[in-house]
């Protein structure tokens, strides 16, 4: 494949690739800048297919782009509490309020004793975050620090796997049971089916994979920072495969990288549809934007924002 990339008319960069395996693959393979005030994005190019057919092409788009509302997310010079306050105001998609605490007791004795009951130390940003706020995104939330519990805790009990609906021993490889038992189950999302933000404290064994439907041949997890674990999320829907939040290189993402996460996943998400085909969703805020390209047929191709997506978000 051969592609031009044009912004506002303007040529900016060419993408020249061979494929070698089939599915997506987390590293881009082309990099580049997007223009300040960034209006109209345009591709021209040609590709072979694996039959050997030539096929030329030419696609432009309008872009949307969705700094407007996101750009509080990202403004690392304030406190995560902060910033997700004002994302919260400007954006109208998040619930934010004080955090909710039992009657005489204060935040901090609060998590010393959810991490005593817990047998771990709580990433900092996620302390911080927990003490200040309590956070809802439509029925989806952060868990109160005096309810916080393990990942097999929160199946077995709102996940319903403690009542006759399956035995996770069973269900699950002794791996993943293991990891379940002892993570902590951070942000419960309540969708079509149970689904959580859980971190696990061991971090990563070397060459796991990531279970991100459609990289394939990735190098599999590498370990990062010691005692920072790992941060995952796990679904009924695949409930014996967590799917680990990983940073370009394969190792686990940062506390603060996985927690504005979910603001991604489960608020920005919901907001970034573009309002026909004819529309390129980007966010000038967000560091990375992973645009993936694919084609409907061979002269359409299409380009998806990615940089929100549960399995390809990049910091």
């Amino acid at each position: 494949m051969n592609v031009d990339v044009l912004a506002d008319g303007k040529a900016i960069a060419r993408l020249e690739h061979t494929a070698t395996v089939p599915g997506l693959k987390k590293l881009p393979s082309l990099v580049f800048e997007l223009p300040e005030n960034l209006r109209r994005l345009e591709l021209r190019g040609s590709h072979v297919d694996a039959q050997g057919k030539a096929t030329s092409f030419k696609r432009r788009w309008s872009v949307l782009d969705m700094a407007r509302i996101s750009h509080p997310l990202y403004d690392t010079a304030r406190p995560l509490v902060e910033r997700i306050r004002a994302f919260a105001e400007l954006s109208g998609l998040v619930e934010v309020g004080d955090a909710h605490l039992p009657a005489g007791t204060s935040a901090e004795a609060v998590l010393l004793e959810a991490e005593a009951r817990l047998g771990t130390t709580l990433p900092s940003p996620l302390r911080a975050l927990l003490a200040e706020a309590d956070i809802r995104i439509d029925n989806s939330y952060f868990v109160q620090p005096h309810r916080l519990q393990t990942a097999e805790g929160l199946l077995l009990g709102p996940g319903g796997y403690g009542d006759g609906n399956g035995d996770l021993g069973v269900l699950l490889p002794h791996s993943v049971l293991a990891r379940y038992r002892r993570s902590v189950a951070v942000f419960v999302e309540i969708g079509d089916g149970l689904g959580a933000l859980a971190w696990d404290p061991q971090g990563v064994v070397p060459g796991e994979p990531p279970n991100a439907p459609g990289d394939q041949d990735n190098p599999g997890a590498r370990p990062a920072t010691p005692n920072e674990g790992v941060w995952y999320w796990l679904h009924q829907e695949h409930i014996a495969e967590p799917a680990l939040l990983l940073d370009d290189g394969y190792q686990p993402q940062t506390a603060e990288a996985a927690l504005t996460h979910v603001f991604k996943r489960l608020a920005l998400s919901q907001a970034a549809s573009p309002e026909s085909e004819e529309q390129l969703l980007v966010d000038t805020a967000h560091p990375r934007n992973l645009l993936q390209l694919h084609f409907d047929e061979p002269r359409k191709p299409r380009l998806r924002f990615r940089s929100y997506d549960h399995h390809y978000s990049l910091y």
